[in-house]
């Protein structure tokens, strides 16, 4: 009886340890990070290629940014991104595709970067509208 209860007692210590390593193994690899990839962590930008011919990525120009949202056209010249806005746009109808993307960080974004922003759901309206998941810069202004 007595062997009984210290198998139990040491299967249930066993079942602990096993379950303590995967969050002692998590904490250190976020305690691992420097400073700089916590800031880019943050942030939905990523340094991987995004391919704009898959179906949720955009590639194209910002032409406008406020408070948390930056307006992503497509089919634009480097030229024409700076000249457009929000207003502009709507009126002369430029760009294949107009979309606002929420973002976690607007100071990460100028107006005239090419980006390419991948996207899940998208509110269709003129512009549309959604949120970044990812961002790959792919050109600076």
């Amino acid at each position: 009886m007595m062997l009984k209860i210290g198998f139990i007692i040491f299967a249930f210590l066993c079942l602990i340890a096993l379950a303590a390593v995967p969050l002692s193994c998590s904490a250190g690899e976020v305690n691992s990070l420097d400073e700089g990839d916590s800031d880019k962590r943050s942030t939905e930008i990523t340094d991987q290629e995004l391919d704009p011919a898959e179906s949720g990525i955009q590639e194209g120009y910002v032409i406008e940014i406020d408070e948390s949202r930056i307006l992503v056209v497509s089919d634009i010249s480097k030229a024409e991104a700076f000249a457009l806005n929000a207003e502009s746009l709507l009126e002369e109808s430029i760009g294949r595709e107009a979309v606002w993307y929420r973002v976690k960080d607007v100071s990460f974004y100028e107006v005239s970067q090419l980006l390419r922003v991948k996207s899940e759901m998208m509110m269709e309206s003129y512009p549309a509208q959604s949120e970044a998941i990812l961002v790959q810069i792919v050109e600076e202004p």
